[in-house]
């Protein structure tokens, strides 16, 4: 049995997380995108401010709870021809996998806990691409095209697969690059055999709990704890990732945080304007998040809205009834 907890920005999810884990004896799979990379730990939002921490090679402990998913790569530096670990999709379903086996070996619960739903919609339903590895070069490429020109792209070479992205899709550089990057790969007759499919996993092995709220209830959320991390180093932990040549167009393609935060620090903008249009992108990114309920219809998905007063007593009703939840909290 798996617990599965997804929502958008500032809706709480990994504290909710942590507080399962203690109380069912479980452990935490970070599906996180930014959060696999090493040195990036404040604007990703890793922990809260308040947390006990300790850093292990693999894992993190935070309040007593073991998480999985943290610092697994290393950024890109920013001198010519640098090397650095690439993490995709296919990625965190193996490193999932492998952390799932682990956590339910040592009778504990996991919990895959984030707000990267492309994430966990593989790791729950699988991708025909999974197996198909990253073309650097072709990613070189692309990486200078505008997400409209990237869209245009992939209709001349795929259009089924142009019409079946969504508008968060549509609009997200990193997906469409991979989405050409697999049209490309599709094309090619040598190597239509070779695709690796995963098979699904089936509802009834998992809980699939999701957090939302009203849009302005989130965005005033998500301003303050923008501000709670500017005010406990968040600017300094860019700086810090400048002063040690990580490559600052990679980090602008990280969007939010980074992308406003090194403008600033390279003399692009002023810092109230960052600080604001920063803003405006967290609360885009929420509605984005929210768009993905959509995709987790068929996982049968159990959506919490944390604005009302009762919605923990709601959940933790739930919770209980969840027999093979309850057995395994009993068993671990």
């Amino acid at each position: 049995m798996m617990l599965v907890i997804y929502g958008p920005t500032a809706t709480g999810k990994t504290d909710l997380a942590i507080k399962l884990a203690k109380k069912y004896q479980g452990e935490l799979i970070s599906a996180d995108s930014r959060q696999v990379y090493k040195q990036l730990d404040i604007a990703t939002g890793k922990v809260s401010f308040t947390s006990k921490v300790e850093r292990h090679e693999g894992y993190w402990i935070v309040d007593g709870v073991k998480i999985h998913g943290f610092d697994l790569v290393e950024p890109p530096g920013c001198e010519p021809g640098s090397k650095y670990e690439t993490f995709s999709a296919a990625d965190f379903v193996k490193f999932a996998d492998t952390a799932l086996i682990r956590i339910s070996a040592a009778n504990k619960l996991p919990i895959v806990v984030g707000g990267t739903g492309f994430y966990i919609k593989v790791l729950l339903d699988g991708l025909e691409s999974i197996g198909i590895a990253p073309d650097l070069k072709l990613r070189s490429q692309l990486e200078k095209l505008l997400a409209l020109t990237l869209f245009r792209k992939l209709i001349k070479i795929n259009p089924s697969r142009a019409n079946s992205m969504n508008e968060s899709d549509r609009a997200n550089p990193r997906r469409l690059i991979r989405a050409v990057e697999i049209a490309i790969h599709d094309t090619k007759q040598e190597t239509k055999n070779i695709l690796s499919s995963r098979q699904t996993i089936e509802p009834s092995n998992y809980l699939f709990i999701g957090l939302t709220a009203p849009n302005d209830f989130l965005y005033l959320k998500a301003n303050s704890w923008v501000m709670t991390r500017l005010e406990n180093g968040m600017i300094e932990e860019v700086r810090n990732l400048i002063e040690n040549n990580i490559n600052t167009n990679w980090l602008e393609q990280l969007g939010l945080e980074y992308r406003w935060i090194t403008r600033y620090l390279t003399g692009k903008i002023e810092k109230s304007t960052a600080v604001d249009r920063l803003k405006g992108d967290i609360h885009s990114f929420i509605r984005r998040q929210k768009t993905y309920f959509k995709q987790f219809e068929k996982n049968k998905i159990e959506i919490f809205d944390i604005s009302q007063k009762n919605w923990q007593i709601k959940l933790e009703k739930r919770l209980r009834e969840s027999s093979k939840l309850i057995y395994t909290a009993k068993n671990g």
